[in-house]
């Protein structure tokens, strides 16, 4: 360590002088490469390489470990814009794919017998009844504060109990309100300040349950009639603003009355989610044959799931049935049911990572991007808005350690922060190349939807010709990806084959994906068939994502733990072909400086850590640093 040391300072006055690349100023790494003799110091004279076959693992740049993490738990990382002007060139991002917000959480002042959430224009609403004096409240939300948008007056409604379904329809928002024991309906139009009769009428049966769902762009109710034991679906009809129930579609007799039936649309096939609350884990998902005017059961299937626990609810949005499973401790879990190859599957998709009422009562509301969980206990209240299939950036849940109070942007999402990168990169051309390493946390909930292809979507939307792709079987079998654009350690780095700069990597970007490494493990993921179906598209979801993992030319040994790589995490790294990129991570650890020794003369390409701008590994930086003016290192051959 001596010899490194007195070598480093030996070198300040070269550095000093003549800097390291660093984009934030005038760039020194230029296509041109430096001609032999140039460098000011003869002894020893610089080994200089062909610019038209330099590779890329031939180069150096530095990175930051968790880099939306900033100065959290004492580290010194600086934010997003910090770490691109000083030259780092190497970022890490972990990934949900979900997102909770506390839309409200509140002591309700007023007695109330009745909540209804509305989605309106993509905001949550409030509805609410109080039996005393009939009355019915809409509210916005304005930063979780309750704001009165539409109070009832004059309607000589009758003191009675009512319950309330939301159908969203062409265009328009519609409050079904009807009453329990008699069945009196009275529907409302909604325009986010008033609510409009458009219908009254009764439904036909007593002791019942209402709801609403569209089916091939025309809207239906759902009556379940309890002392009869009868559950039907009756076609709505929307003539020139007038709303009414027409004919009966579809009837089902002995319906237990603790059994919710909730209808849902998939691939243009009607089906129906049944779910009873004295065996909570079971379900069973029934086929409905929609030809003619009379529907009919085609057949069921009964299945069980760990998914579901203590409260279960389902809400149809935009093609998909989430269900959502609360436990009186609060702990919610969510999924969406997907028929797969005609075989009922529970995906997971969501956890809550946040503190939600517990022993409350539940409901559940379909919203734009998700649904909406409203939370009952007393005069308590809480509303979650629940985000399915966002890009969320977070440790160990959404917004874990993500800080917020240094240069970063200002948001939890990754478009905001790619972006910013973005932005950077177009007023920076000919930048060093970028490496953005996207971790895919819960890797079950990636594969309802295939969203890890959002990722892919938006770095595409964002850096168009500039974006590259980092080797794996993952992005070698994704028909998203041009595959003349995916990258390894062996790509040539100042021109294509074809001598053009254009097709070289200063400027671009590279992604690279990765998935939880319980992918990999076959007791995680049931002997690598994690659904009932084995062989339709969920499990080729599954295949896929698990093919980032396969043939990754990354070689990535944690600098903290030596042992793991035979003491010496040089010769780790250079036992991989020149296909590999290499990473060291957690290199801020003052643990196993004795490593420096060992990489000197490695091709490490991306040194990263938690403490880049600091420390032995600054000076390292320094030595590093003239691989990327085509120089070898002094004193390695």
């Amino acid at each position: 360590m001596t010899r490194l040391t007195l070598f480093s300072i030996a070198l300040m006055g070269f550095f000093v002088a003549y800097g390291c690349s660093s984009d934030g100023e005038e760039p020194t790494v230029k296509p041109d490469p430096p001609k032999q003799g140039q460098n000011p110091d003869p002894d020893p004279d610089p080994v200089v390489s062909d610019s038209t076959t330099a590779i890329y693992r031939q180069f150096f740049f530095t990175g930051t470990h968790n880099s939306y993490s900033g100065n959290l738990g004492g580290m010194k990382r600086e934010g997003i814009e910090t770490q691109l002007e000083r030259g780092l060139r190497f970022f890490e991002f972990d990934l949900f794919t979900f997102h909770t917000q506390k839309a409200l959480q509140t002591t309700w002042a007023e007695q109330v017998d009745e909540f209804a959430v509305l989605d309106h224009m993509g905001e949550p609403h409030i509805l609410s009844y109080s039996k005393t004096g009939a009355s019915i409240k809409i509210f916005s939300l304005d930063n979780g504060n309750p704001q009165i948008v539409y109070e009832n007056t004059g309607e000589g409604l009758d003191e009675v109990d009512r319950k309330f379904s939301i159908l969203a329809f062409q265009n328009g928002l519609y409050v079904f309100g009807y009453e329990p024991l008699d069945g009196d309906l009275i529907v409302y139009s909604f325009n986010g300040t008033s609510l409009t009769p458009v219908h009254s009428g009764n439904i036909g049966d007593t002791n019942v349950n209402l709801s609403t769902f569209v089916f091939n762009n025309t809207a239906y109710a759902t009556v379940h009639a309890k002392d009869d034991a009868i559950y039907k679906i009756i076609e709505i009809s929307f003539d020139a603003g007038d709303v009414a129930l027409g004919e009966t579609r579809y009837e089902q007799n002995s319906v237990p009355t603790n059994e919710t039936l909730y209808p849902f649309e998939q691939d243009n096939d009607l089906y129906m989610f049944r779910h009873n609350v004295n065996t909570v884990t079971n379900f069973k998902v029934e086929s409905v044959d929609t030809n003619g005017n009379t529907w009919t059961t085609n057949g069921s299937q009964t299945s069980t799931s760990s998914l579901l626990t203590g409260t279960v609810q389902a809400s149809f949005i935009n093609g998909k049935l989430f269900v959502s499973s609360y436990a009186a401790n609060g702990d919610v879990k969510g999924s969406q049911l997907i028929m797969d190859n005609d075989k009922p599957n529970l995906v997971n998709e969501y956890n809550n990572e946040s503190d939600m009422l517990s022993g409350a009562e539940a409901d559940m509301y379909p919203s734009e991007n998700g649904y909406y969980l409203f939370l009952q206990k007393d005069t308590s209240v809480q509303l979650i808005s629940i985000a399915i299939g966002e890009l969320v950036l977070g440790h160990d849940a959404p917004g874990d350690e993500v800080d917020l109070s240094v240069d970063n942007p200002s948001s939890i999402f990754l478009e905001d922060w790619i972006t910013y990168i973005a932005n950077w990169s177009n007023d920076n051309p000919g930048h060093e190349p970028l490496f953005i390493m996207t971790e895919l946390k819960e890797y079950e909930q990636w594969l309802a939807d295939a969203k890890w292809q959002n990722i892919i979507r938006l770095m595409q939307e964002k850096f168009g010709n500039k974006l590259r792709y980092h080797s794996s079987n993952g992005f070698h079998n994704e028909d998203l990806v041009d595959q003349n654009k995916i990258v390894d350690g062996k790509t040539l780095y100042f021109m294509d084959e074809n001598g053009s700069k254009e097709g070289g990597l200063l400027g671009k970007v590279v992604l690279y994906i990765q998935p939880n490494n319980n992918i990999t493990k076959s007791e995680h993921t049931n002997d690598f068939q994690p659904f009932a179906t084995t062989d339709g598209m969920l499990q080729e979801n599954f295949l896929q994502l698990r093919r980032y993992r396969e043939n990754n030319k990354l070689v990535s040994p944690d600098w903290r733990n030596p042992g793991n790589y035979g003491n010496d995490i040089g010769a780790f790294i250079d036992a991989k072909d020149d296909s590999y990129i290499s990473r060291i991570f957690h290199m801020q650890s003052a643990s196993g400086d004795g490593q420096y020794d060992n990489i000197r003369c490695t091709d490490v390409m991306f040194a990263v850590s938690d403490r880049p701008y600091e420390g032995l590994y600054t000076n390292y930086v320094e030595q590093q640093k003239v691989k990327n003016e085509l120089e070898k290192v002094v004193g390695c051959d």
